[in-house]
């Protein structure tokens, strides 16, 4: 046999096996830094494409934001999984000159509560029904591992119709709950109304560490409860940013029934003038937390925020307005802007129409709809306590 054709087997021997190397390598990398259970089909399916440009990008810079142009990726890093999908009529688009809206929802618990499978799906169809393709969404949930599959079903499933830059981060509520247990207890012990009870759950406090759970290249986040629908454009509600001044560091809509009312009567008895307690336009009813847009940047850098989390700062508040809440992180934010009004914008109520009447029965009848009212167009449904949203045609 020539010597050329020796040489030449030798040298194709030899590049197979530096390739096999090559890729041993990276799968063992991969391997070891997120988990042998990342690689299997997407790993060879990145292989079959050739691509190692996503490759790299999709598994070794661990970037929150990390995405592909196409195709479902999913890794993980220290806090969160990351899961990227782009619907297959947008992989020739060009993304970098769009905005992204962070967009935070709590999806936990599916598997016990079956309602809240057909409440994302209807909250993420009205989400993209209402949205340009001029725009990037993440969204942030703070979900289980079961829950979590059932997301990014629907994500894939309700977001094909549409040209929208979509990607989705997972933070495991458990982990959530051992990271800031000390956090959670202090709410509980003054926001639950006893143990066991439905708001007493880790998850309804999610939202007050979120600047700590998001990543810290996202400055700003659209929180909103996943019993919403949309029925105007998220870069609209995005836009309500624009208004905040340079102290505050969030936004919510008025509560739109006496609740606070009713937890503030000891305080009210005691100062007659007060206008707290009253209805948004006479004085201030309290916060609703059905949609929260937040400042992460300033809520991180804010030293008095940060202090607002402990037990001194809530102890003395609590005792202050005699104040003994039953809804989770809703009363926390109602408190505090008791207290430092100067930290919140004040929401329109068009972007979280709250449709509970739970109170108008019990004893609130005659002052309920100076609560309820709110004129104008709807941009936001909120059916919270169970309520029917109206139908997107009526």
């Amino acid at each position: 046999m020539p010597k050329s054709i020796h040489l030449f087997l030798f040298l194709l021997v030899t590049c197979s096996l530096l390739v096999c190397l090559y890729y041993s390598e990276i799968e063992e990398n991969v391997s070891r830094r997120f988990g042998p259970h990342l690689l299997g089909s997407n790993l060879r399916n990145l292989r079959a494409s050739e691509d190692v440009s996503v490759l790299t990008g999709a598994f070794l810079n661990v970037t929150p934001s990390a995405s592909v142009q196409h195709g479902e990726v999913e890794y993980q890093n220290n806090t969160s999984f990351v899961y990227s999908y782009h619907s297959a009529n947008t992989k020739h688009a060009n993304f970098s000159m769009t905005e992204t809206i962070h967009l935070a929802v709590i999806f936990c618990n599916v598997g016990q509560k079956a309602a809240l499978k057909w409440n994302f799906k209807k909250m993420t169809r009205s989400l993209f029904k209402h949205c340009s393709n001029n725009i990037a969404l993440h969204f942030h949930l703070v979900t289980d591992p079961s829950s979590w599959e059932i997301a990014k079903e629907i994500i894939h499933h309700e977001s094909k119709k549409t040209k929208i830059n979509i990607q989705a981060s997972a933070y495991f509520v458990d982990t959530f709950a051992q990271q800031f247990i000390t956090t959670i207890e202090v709410l509980q012990q003054y926001f639950s109304a006893k143990p066991g009870t439905y708001y007493n759950q880790a998850l309804f406090y999610a939202s007050v560490r979120l600047p700590d759970l998001i990543p810290s290249n996202v400055a700003q986040l659209i929180f909103v409860d996943v019993d919403t629908e949309f029925r105007d454009s998220v870069e609209k509600l995005n836009q309500q940013f624009e208004y905040f001044d340079d102290q505050q560091l969030l936004g919510l809509a008025p509560e739109l029934s006496p609740v606070y009312r009713h937890i503030l009567y000891v305080y009210r008895n005691q100062h007659k003038t007060s206008l707290l307690g009253e209805p948004k336009g006479k004085g201030f009813p309290g916060y609703n937390s059905g949609v929260v847009l937040m400042k992460l940047d300033k809520m991180r850098q804010s030293t008095l925020y940060q202090s607002l989390l402990t037990n001194s700062s809530l102890g003395n508040f609590t005792e202050k307005y005699s104040f003994k809440g039953h809804l989770g992180d809703q009363d926390f934010y109602t408190l505090v802007a008791l207290e430092y009004p100067h930290l919140f914008y004040t929401l329109p109520c068009n972007w979280n129409r709250q449709l509970c009447q739970w109170w108008k029965s019990k004893g609130y009848d005659d002052i309920f709809d100076l609560f309820y009212e709110c004129k104008g167009f709807i941009s936001l449904y909120h059916g919270n306590c169970n309520s029917q949203i109206p139908d997107a045609n009526t």
